[in-house]
């Protein structure tokens, strides 16, 4: 039977039972698209009572008997805590439920007093599957019977781009008391449930059929002149995979869209036969981007007239920092024929919570082209920039429908971002220039995206737009 780890205060907390190691629970982000507001008389809201000292809070929790709700928040302007706080917490639900636990909203950089130590709160083992991260967790000091007293028995963090729905946090205010695994069992349980009850009263479940054998999914995906997606996994294993498939693979929008694809199911260790010997399919080079972890990679078994066919042209792996929810797993699975540097940087516009308009256009070989030779010169030489655009404006004119222009954008990425990382850091950065993003915002009718990475480790992006 897995332990876990007990805090209260500043200190460990003691019973007369032996303190005992906490079981991680890695908790996902969306299964409905972004996050809900839900609107209500503010004068039936009742006010959140929020403390702001975790030992105060542990101290009166401990006396009443009552569940801690710890909301985590990074300190400064934070768009994301500002839009947590106006959505999931401004539910008139949520905040009812939340009279019953004892509140405390802390800076991710909060501290304890430990063995006469200052310790970061989000260092302590305690709050491990918070991995640093804004979000929240909660302690239980009601179950005093139980071995999970005093112990943190849910972590929700946040990503870098998304947080929980007033849906999502209704369900989390509301589950049992319990061990780690049992509540988040129940969380996916009702999930489920919630997504089950959205569909038309009699429609049947929808299902996808995985594969289990990459040769045969090979073959099957050229005959039929399909994508085809592999989902490496570890089956049940990974609390990471459980919550992807339960709350985004088995989302019903989603499961139509893989219907589309030939789909394959692999375990991690999968292998394939190269040059005479058995290789680790996520050693193998075209994968390389997977980072060796689960997630999705998509292969072009479509479009036997471009020159990605057969190859890799997206990989998204599940990290601490990435996370695909509906919304973007919906976004991966309807991206326009590419590379995978392409259509990678194409799902991270498409996937910003402003909603960028210039891939709502159509994606022209000309420009795909031009903006792949660019990022590969810029990543050459190691410097972002719009070099030559004189030059280059002239011959994309030349190369366009009579009568339109072009616009480009540029960015770069920090050094030794992963591909999918890099993707959307660019897109952050056209966010934060008013001209760039003047650009990517507009609606175009032909656009070209495409980065490169040089050999300093960062990625160099450029945008193409050709309008009347």
């Amino acid at each position: 039977m897995k332990q876990f780890n007990n805090l209260a205060g500043n200190r460990l907390f003691e019973r007369q039972q032996p303190a005992v190691l906490i079981a991680l629970v890695a908790l996902l982000l969306a299964t409905d698209s972004g996050v809900g507001r839900c609107e209500q008389p503010a004068q039936q809201v009742p006010k959140i009572d929020w403390l702001t000292d975790y030992a105060e809070a542990m101290k009166r929790a401990e006396t009443e008997g009552r569940m801690i709700f710890i909301f985590f928040y990074h300190p400064g302007v934070n768009r994301l805590r500002d839009h947590f706080e106006a959505n999931g917490l401004a539910d008139l639900q949520v905040r009812q439920r939340l009279r019953d636990y004892v509140c405390v909203r802390l800076s991710t950089e909060s501290t304890i007093r430990i063995q006469g130590k200052r310790v970061r709160l989000l260092e302590h083992e305690a709050f491990a599957g918070m991995k640093g991260n804004q979000g929240i967790a909660v302690v239980d000091l009601r179950s005093q019977q139980t071995e999970y007293y005093g112990c943190v028995v849910s972590t929700f963090p946040f990503t870098d781009e998304y947080c929980y729905s007033a849906r999502q946090m209704a369900i989390i205010v509301d589950l049992k008391p319990g061990r780690p695994e049992q509540r988040w069992a129940e969380y996916v349980a009702r999930i489920s449930a919630a997504q089950q009850r959205g569909r038309p009263r009699g429609e049947s479940r929808p299902t996808v059929v995985w594969m289990h054998d990459y040769s045969a999914a090979v073959e099957r995906a050229d005959q039929e002149g399909k994508m085809l997606l592999v989902y490496f996994c570890t089956f049940g294993k990974d609390e990471m995979c459980r919550r992807f498939e339960a709350e985004s693979l088995a989302h019903p929008a989603v499961v139509a869209k893989l219907r589309g694809y030939v789909c394959v199911r692999l375990p991690l260790d999968a292998t394939i036969r190269a040059n005479g010997k058995h290789t680790k399919l996520l050693e193998h080079e075209a994968f390389g981007e997977m980072l060796g972890r689960p997630g999705i990679a998509i292969i072009d078994y479509k479009h036997k007239d471009r020159k990605y066919y057969g190859h890799v042209v997206s990989t998204f792996p599940l990290t601490g920092k990435l996370w695909y929810d509906v919304e973007r797993t919906l976004a991966m699975l309807d991206l326009p024929p590419g590379t995978l540097t392409q259509r990678t940087l194409i799902w991270a516009v498409r996937v910003h919570p402003d909603r960028p308009a210039s891939t709502t256009g159509q994606p022209d070989p000309t420009l795909m082209d031009e903006a792949e030779s660019h990022s590969q010169y810029q990543a050459r030489i190691g410097v972002q920039g719009h070099h030559h655009w004189g030059v280059r404006f002239q011959r994309i004119v030349g190369r366009l429908p009579h009568g339109m222009t072009a616009s480009e954008v540029c960015a770069e990425s920090w050094p030794g971002e992963n591909l999918v990382e890099a993707a959307i850091e660019c897109v952050r950065c056209w966010r934060l220039s008013q001209g760039h993003w003047s650009a990517v915002r507009a609606a175009h009718r032909l656009f070209g995206y495409d980065m490169k990475r040089g050999s300093n480790g960062i990625w160099y992006a450029t945008g193409i737009f050709g309008r009347e």
